[in-house]
Order: C-alpha cells, then structure tokens, then sequence
C-alpha cells in the first residue's frame, strides 16, 4: 500500500506521517520517503541522514567524472540512491532533498522512477511525505497512491485548499486509489460548518485530529516526535491505519 501526504506548509503534514510510519512499522517494514525539499521527517522520526538523492544529483551535476570509469552513469545512480536508504528500526528511510543548480532533471527521475518500482514492491506499505505540488507523483516518480491524506488547518480557507489540490491530482493524471481530508489541530470537536465545508468540496472521508500539546513540546526541545499512545495525535492517525487497513 502506498501512502502519499500533501498539503499546504504548516499544517503538520510531516508530523502525520512521523506517527503514520512509526504505527505502521509496528505491523510490518515501511518504506519511509522524505520528498518534502524542506526535509524535516528524518528529524520527526529521529533519524540521521547523510545522503539525499537530491545531493547525489548536484554531486554529479558538479563534477561529472564522479561517476567511476567502466560505469554508467544510470548504474552510478541507481548504485547511490541503494546506498542513500537508511535503515533502522524496521524503518527503511529515503530522503529526497532539495535539488540545485540549473539542467535538465529528466535523467534523475527516470532512474528515480525505476528504483522505486523495484523497491515498493518489496514493502508492504510506503508513506510518502510530498511537498504541496506533489511533483513526485505528478512526475510519477512514485507510480501511485493507493491512499492520498491531504492535510489542512482546521479552516474552511484550508479545506478549499486540500480541495484544490486534490483537482490538481486529478488534472496531471495521478492514479489515486483514495482521497482522504485530514483536519489537523482542532481546538476541540469538528465544527459543523467545517464538516459541511468539507463535504460540499467533494471529501466523504474526513479525519479530524485535535490539537497536540506534546508536538509543541517535541518541537521546542527538537527532538524526535516519539509519542504515547493516548496522544491527540497518536489517536487520529491510529483512526486513519483502521480507515485504510480495513
């Protein structure tokens, strides 16, 4: 199963996801995969990384006799991003990173695309923590979602958001399983206008998580979003696995 998060900055899309990998990863091995260019999931999770795919893309943008004599370049690549995954804690973890420089990028994501078809195929779920535009999947980087979470504040602004969004989906051709609007940080019970709002933009499902005094704290200490299990957040993503493991 592959699962895909956008949303708008600040809405706690990676703090989601943090809780989504390390529930699922209690069930079986996740393939974590970071394509978010601002990179915060590995400190979510509490994990180091020391290569990025978009590094590795400037590594060879930079100098191309980085890539060993008697080697392609497409082998190179695919040989970099194998080693770039990190495990831990039955936690497999790619980072995408944040590409520089001018050049075309058709190269990289075709190998990307298919490293990725070989890799998922081996894990029993994949939770992909996208940038807002969703390019990995537009670009079909990653091939699908079997289960889009779009994530918004609770505000009606917000849901007319993720309801965009979810049109660009659809427009660029996504093959999308299920849609899913996920109302993050209420200050209580989800309001009925907010439900309605939700409704009238197309979201039958709908998973509202309230506010979460311990990711604040996490946040302030910096440390990794390790949380108990009757958190206002740990509860919510534990009703989203029980939606889309049903």
């Amino acid at each position: 199963m592959i699962i895909a998060l956008a949303g708008k900055g600040g809405v706690g899309k990676s703090s989601i996801a943090s809780q989504l990998i390390l529930q699922l990863s209690k069930k079986d091995v996740v393939l974590a995969v970071d394509a978010d260019p601002n990179t915060n999931l590995p400190d979510k999770l509490g994990i180091g990384v020391e290569s990025t795919i978009g590094g590795i893309r400037n590594s060879i943008v930079k100098d191309p006799d980085t890539v060993p004599s008697g080697m392609s370049k497409h082998e190179y690549v695919a040989m970099e991003i194998r080693r770039a995954m990190h495990e831990s804690d039955n936690i497999d973890l790619l980072v995408m990173g944040r590409p520089e420089g001018e050049g075309c990028y058709c190269f990289m994501n075709n190998v990307l695309r298919e490293c990725f078809a070989g890799m998922i195929k081996n894990y029993k779920f994949t939770v992909a923590d996208n940038e807002a535009g969703m390019e990995h999947l537009s670009r079909k980087i990653l091939p699908k979602a079997d289960v889009l979470l779009l994530v918004s504040d609770p505000t009606i602004i917000g849901i007319r958001t993720a309801s965009r969004l979810s049109a660009v989906a659809k427009e660029v051709g996504m093959e999308i399983g299920r849609t899913i609007l996920v109302m993050n940080n209420l200050p209580g019970e989800l309001p009925e206008e907010l439900r309605r709002e939700a409704k009238d933009n197309g979201f039958d499902d709908v998973v509202a998580i309230k506010h979460d005094p311990l990711v604040y704290e996490a946040g302030l200490e910096g440390s990794a979003l390790r949380l108990p299990e009757d958190s206002e957040l740990s509860k919510g993503v534990s009703s989203i696995i029980k939606m889309i493991c049903q």
